[in-house]
């Protein structure tokens, strides 16, 4: 557990804004200030997502990864869905939430880079990850699909459902699947599974991400009743602790595709891959905490290296990297959301590094990085072992 002074709810925001930082995020404030329109006094999961799609409208190449905070949770999860057992008995207005968003990227790797920083801020605060629930809930087409399905079984089984739900079946069919009363609970726990309705291409994403996750050794198991969220989510997952935490309570997040695509000027079809985005949040106790608590920006200090990874081989390779340089306490800024060597060298450039990272697929299979010097492009091939030694005999 964390000492007392890091139990402090400031103190998990800096150190989430931290890990956050380390993996390519920024603050929401530094990418509001280059879309139209005033900034906003508060954040919250319609600001961040409004933004960011205003973002990626204006520079499709360039996809956004942000980090923000806000003191009245909207889309506070109930019960089990995302929150510690503890958490249900805390008042929703003694909840802060610290949430991440990245979009633009319709590839699985999105999610990993999500719950692999999410999963980062909660074991290094001393509030280890037990497992990750998850559910994929599929395009339009695989709804509908499980929808029909749903109907056909719950009129099927209503004599035995609580009697409310019974009742109003016909105004709210999925009402069963958010009732706690144990009649509720056991005919949908026996009734159709969102994940065998899947569209192929729902399938073929939802594949990846679990090959992914099993590379990045975080638990995970099937939540079938990890669902009902208004924001249309695509997939949803929830982290449980370890154990309970003065501070954190939960995480809970999810692709929220059709979501964003709504918010775009673009016609949905339009919208497609540039549209697409993941977002995961953070619930925490804010006892103490004032208004301007939730304002973050990025942290102190300018990283003198860039890392630079090349392909999805390396991207996903890099997540180890990021690991150990985090350990070693040697700070970088680095770009998951680029695919391409250019916008990386400019982003390199303009932060004012003296050294690159390059990770390419072969440096990924050989367990090596190229480093190189920005004043005069000398470059030498080091091993992951010995690099974090390499990078503190530069300085």
């Amino acid at each position: 557990m964390p000492s007392p002074e890091r139990a402090a709810p400031a103190s998990f925001l800096k150190h989430a804004a931290d890990v956050a930082s380390f993996y390519g995020f920024r603050p929401l404030r530094e990418i509001e200030r280059k879309v139209p329109g005033p900034s906003s006094r508060t954040h919250s999961f319609a600001v961040a997502s409004s933004v960011c799609v205003q973002s990626v409208t204006a520079r499709p190449d360039e996809p956004v990864l942000v980090y923000w905070a806000s003191g009245t949770p909207a889309h506070l999860p109930v019960g089990k869905a995302g929150l510690s057992m503890q958490a249900s008995a805390i008042p929703a207005r003694e909840i802060g939430e610290f949430g991440l968003h990245i979009v633009g990227v319709d590839e699985s790797l999105a999610e990993v880079v999500l719950l692999k920083t999410i999963a980062t801020i909660m074991n290094e605060w001393g509030s280890p990850v037990a497992r990750v629930r998850l559910n994929a809930l599929g395009d339009k087409d695989s709804k509908l699909r499980f929808e029909r399905e749903v109907s056909l079984y719950l009129r099927k089984h209503a004599s035995q459902l609580h009697d409310e739900c019974r009742d109003n079946l016909s105004k709210n069919m999925m009402g069963p699947y958010a009732c706690q009363d144990e009649l509720c609970r056991s005919v949908v726990s026996g009734g159709p599974r969102t994940m065998n309705f899947l569209s192929e291409k729902s399938r073929l994403h939802f594949r990846e991400v679990l090959e992914h996750l099993e590379k990045l050794s975080l638990p995970y198991e099937f939540d079938d009743l990890l669902m009902l969220d208004a924001r249309e989510p695509r997939m949803l997952f929830a982290f449980d602790l370890a154990q309970e935490d003065a501070t954190v309570l939960g995480s809970l997040g999810g692709r929220f595709d059709d979501h964003l695509r709504k918010l775009s000027a673009r016609p949905m079809a339009a919208a497609g891959k540039l549209m697409a985005g993941v977002s995961a949040s953070i619930f925490f106790r804010k006892k103490g905490l004032g208004a301007d608590s939730f304002r973050l920006a990025a942290p102190a200090g300018v990283p003198s290296v860039y890392f630079i990874q090349l392909g999805l081989r390396a991207k996903l390779e890099g997540l180890a990297v990021v690991d150990l340089l985090r350990a070693a306490q040697v700070p970088i800024l680095q770009s998951f959301d680029s695919s391409k060597l250019t916008p990386q060298l400019s982003a390199a450039r303009a932060a004012g590094v003296s050294h690159l990272l390059i990770m390419g697929q072969r440096e990924a299979l050989d367990r090596t990085i190229l480093v190189r010097a920005m004043d005069n492009s000398s470059q030498q091939i080091v091993g992951l072992a010995e690099l974090p030694r390499f990078l503190k005999s530069l300085r």
